[in-house]
């Protein structure tokens, strides 16, 4: 009930928010936070090595305990519902089994997390944790692509409506939207010519990506560890954030901080925090 009722409020402000135009800044100011003398450490997923994969607990249990980075995902179900899940496949992370998008928000409501058994949240109910805070930052990955339920229709309406959700309980400046599909960032960007975005490529950072990001206005890429100096220096001089993923150890922050990184990725976010101020 508590769901539903969330969904219905916040669809009302999307509307409102739309009608006003209203925009974010295109370059967030706390995708420069830093953890101690480094790169920000985000929670992968909420933090799933730690609590459970997109979590609402999980993303609670960060934030109570001075996390201030943050990675989540978000796909639509089949009535257009924004939901905060990785997978296309429900079957890997809860004891369901079956595609997002195929599933109604009523169905998907019934789905429990296999670690934690809490129900699968919504966007608005993880936003809502977030809501007001101004020392945070989160990368909102866009799990959307052109596809046969991601027509360029459902995409468009996607794309506004994160957007438009985002900015009602986001402070400006506190996230970016991510994504490795060029084609969805597109999407984002004509639905919201100021939003923030973000490329994220699956090795270590080149030339192509750089110019890639540039090409589609984004603020920052995410590459894999493994990435020179050379390279997150060539980002830093075209305007880019960079964010490393995944690092899983004190030793990878380390190689990640020496290089330059403002942010990264990690599946042990309070591990890696607490060594990372430890030292």
């Amino acid at each position: 009930m508590k769901a539903k009722f969330l969904e219905f409020f916040f669809a009302s402000l999307v509307v409102a928010v739309l009608a006003s135009g209203c925009t974010s800044p295109r370059y967030p100011a706390n995708a420069k936070l830093k953890t101690g003398l480094g790169p920000l450490v985000q929670a992968h997923h909420g933090g799933n090595a730690e609590y459970d994969d997109n979590a609402l607990g999980g993303f609670e249990m960060c934030l109570s305990r001075g996390i201030k980075g943050f990675e989540l995902d978000v796909r639509y179900t089949k009535d257009c519902t924004l939901v905060v899940m990785h997978d296309d496949d429900v079957a890997r992370t809860t004891n369901g089994k079956g595609a997002v998008e195929d599933m109604t928000f009523a169905e998907f409501s019934k789905l429990r997390l296999k670690k934690s058994s809490e129900q699968v949240p919504t966007l608005s109910e993880v936003l809502m944790a977030m809501r007001g805070r101004e020392d945070i930052f989160m990368e909102i990955e866009m799990k959307a692509g052109p596809s046969d339920f991601y027509t360029p229709y459902v995409l468009e309406d996607y794309c506004r409506k994160l957007s438009a959700m985002t900015k009602v309980l986001m402070k400006p400046g506190t996230y970016a939207f991510t994504c490795f599909n060029a084609k969805t960032l597109a999407t984002m960007r004509k639905v919201d010519p100021d939003a923030p975005l973000g490329l994220i490529v699956g090795k270590p950072l080149e030339d192509a990506h750089i110019a890639k990001a540039k090409e589609l206005r984004c603020c920052s890429v995410a590459s894999r560890v493994g990435t020179t100096k050379e390279m997150v220096e060539k980002a830093h001089k075209a305007g880019l954030t960079v964010c490393l993923w995944m690092c899983q150890e004190k030793v990878t922050w380390d190689e990640c901080a020496a290089i330059g990184a403002d942010r990264v990725t990690t599946d042990f976010p309070l591990k890696l925090s607490r060594e990372v101020e430890v030292e």
